[in-house]
């Protein structure tokens, strides 16, 4: 973010005015007009959500239904849909879950694709974390036989926990066959699971949903955790929820309460708004998501083009990891920068490099790929926040009306905001990245480049030792 350990600044960071970030991960616009009116009632209803009262001490029925309705849309059978469990934020629930789930010396599992602060979390909690190595080949999805082959190698005195994103930070979506797969891994080596569902409901296409944990043969011993934060757009109030077997479900719901209960009933009434949007609302979100990756992948395609022929070089230059089918983020890698020495003398090594690189070249963020499992130059990019100013106008026309009716009319407000903010992804391409990666090369394509280079981006680009 711009200052070294000791808070001192030491160049620019992601929440710069004049840094147009590709690693903020909230919601594409402001979110329903509906939820932030149930969360200004809430605050006023003496009633029922005085403010001087203990209110997460209590249950929300209302709210719970709508969660349980949530989850079945999403694949969980609803004899797990049906016992939900509520936190500050789908963090606080999983590192709670991992706290109890791992209990006994169980090493955690996940493969490359993973949410960021599982590294944390896991050392925090002082449990062991394996990255399994996947391949491009399945976009980096953990396979049935990847972890078959790393418990028959490893032999595990405890059954590990695995912890799994579905779908993965970086877009991926598992099918149900291959969840199946996992789940029959599960029960064989009697190992519990945690599926991150946080997209969910977000694929590009709506029409081919992926599966879940929760409904194969692993579902008795399977916690799946969702919330409000991404599809809904309300990062901000930190609420978040789960679902499983009853005693699963019990044990960590004990907890929570006992040690950890925050959720202020505003938020709580904000979700509520929120699950009972119409369709439309968070339709328009996935799809313009999906505009937005689609035009990330056209302009990597494009700069790509043009350094082969700058450098002339036959070897891919910059490509995206592997295609994207559900939430707001492409994996984009710069094999054109591997085994490249910079101007400075040193070489970027992974994502945490390339992540500095492009703050100090071109201020630029994106989120350092490393942090997610994947080494080499590679970054995630975030779309989904990039320009959300420009959509505050169309969203209060919206909020300052009582009727929560929505329809195409209320969707063409958001038209020009969502314009601007893919126009702005074009100009930073094209303004910022593109010269940014011709000035790292040393501006000169004419320069033969040396064995070792070529060498070190053909392995790179034909995905050898894609994954920590």
């Amino acid at each position: 973010m711009g200052v070294g350990e000791d808070g001192a600044r030491i160049g620019p960071g992601m929440f710069d005015a004049d840094v147009v970030s590709f690693a903020h991960g909230e919601g594409v616009r402001r979110p329903f007009p509906g939820a932030i009116r149930k969360a200004v009632e809430a605050l006023h209803d003496a009633q029922g959500a005085p403010i001087e009262n203990y209110m997460f001490l209590r249950r929300f029925p209302d709210l719970e239904v709508e969660i349980s309705k949530n989850f079945c849309r999403n694949g969980v059978p609803p004899e797990f849909a049906g016992n939900v469990v509520l936190d500050a934020g789908s963090t606080r629930l999983m590192v709670a879950a991992l706290g109890l789930m791992s209990r006994g010396g169980a090493e955690v599992v996940t493969s490359p694709g993973f949410y960021h602060p599982l590294a944390g979390w896991c050392g925090y909690l002082d449990r062991p974390l394996h990255v399994l190595p996947t391949s491009r080949a399945c976009a980096y999805k953990l396979r049935a036989q990847d972890l078959r082959d790393w418990l028959v190698r490893i032999r595990p005195a405890t059954p590990p926990l695995l912890v799994l994103f579905n779908p993965t930070m970086t877009g991926a979506v598992y099918s149900q066959d291959e969840l199946d797969d996992l789940g029959e891994v599960l029960v064989a080596a009697d190992m519990l699971a945690i599926e991150d569902a946080l997209f969910a409901g977000s694929e590009h296409d709506p029409d081919k949903t992926g599966g879940r944990l929760a409904a194969s043969p692993a579902g008795e011993r399977c916690l799946t955790v969702a919330g409000a934060s991404k599809l809904h757009c309300l990062a901000n109030l930190r609420i978040g929820w789960g679902c499983g077997p009853q005693w699963l479900i019990g044990a960590l719901q004990d907890y929570v309460t006992s040690s950890a209960a925050s959720i202020p009933h505003v938020a709580k009434a904000a979700a509520l708004g929120a699950l009972r949007a119409p369709a439309l609302f968070s339709r328009r979100n996935v799809e313009e998501c999906r505009r937005r990756i689609a035009l990330v992948c056209d302009l990597v395609r494009g700069l790509d083009a043009r350094l082969r022929t700058a450098t002339r070089l036959n070897a891919p230059m910059v490509t995206v990891g592997h295609e994207v089918e559900a939430g707001h983020s492409v994996l984009l890698e710069f094999p054109c920068l591997a085994g490249h020495d910079l101007s400075d003398g040193g070489a970027p090594r992974d994502g945490a490099d390339l992540t500095r690189l492009f703050l100090n070249e071109a201020k630029v963020a994106f989120a350092p790929a490393l942090s997610h499992g994947f080494d080499g130059p590679r970054v995630r990019a975030n779309v989904a926040s990039i320009g959300t100013q420009f959509t505050y106008d169309a969203s209060r026309v919206w909020e300052a009306r009582e009727d929560d009716s929505w329809g195409e009319e209320q969707e063409r407000a958001f038209d020009g905001g969502f314009a601007r903010a893919r126009d702005l992804i074009s100009s930073t391409f094209a303004e910022r990245i593109e010269p940014a990666v011709f000035r790292l090369l040393g501006q000169a394509p004419e320069v033969a480049r040396s064995r070792r280079q070529r060498s070190a981006a053909a392995a790179f680009a034909t995905g050898q030792g894609v994954a920590l």
